[in-house]
């Protein structure tokens, strides 16, 4: 049976100490093969990462390996916070966008995405 893990845990899990962490290790240890999350989670984990110190990328590939997820447009959009200083939102946009993206924010010009202008009309 899949265990729903959300936020808190997981910053419970990779921070260097939080006053969770006890309950956090015992539940991951117990619970192993079976904790599942979303991309809520995820995006709410790139949004708190700089506050606690960690690794956009560190942090993704750590949450994937506990919950056993294979799908790597989590790991894109950290890669793009990480590596091209992209906001969180436009990093998952991006990242499950498949190359070609409407819009008018020229950050995705910069990452090599094809961008199909939406201030043209």
């Amino acid at each position: 049976m899949k265990v729903y893990a959300d936020t808190d845990f997981f910053i419970a899990l990779l921070k260097g100490s939080d006053w969770l962490k006890g309950g956090a290790v015992r539940l991951a240890e117990g619970h192993a093969g079976e904790i599942t999350t979303s991309e809520a989670t995820f995006i709410e984990l790139m949004l708190l990462a700089k506050r606690y110190g960690l690794d956009h990328i560190r942090l993704t590939s750590d949450v994937m390996a506990i919950c056993g997820i294979e799908d790597t447009t989590f790991l894109k959009a950290a890669r793009l916070i990480s590596r091209h200083g992209m906001r969180v939102f436009d990093a998952f946009h991006a990242a499950h966008c498949g190359g070609t993206i409407i819009s008018s924010d020229r950050v995705f010009d910069r990452v090599g995405l094809k961008r199909v202008r939406l201030e043209r009309e």
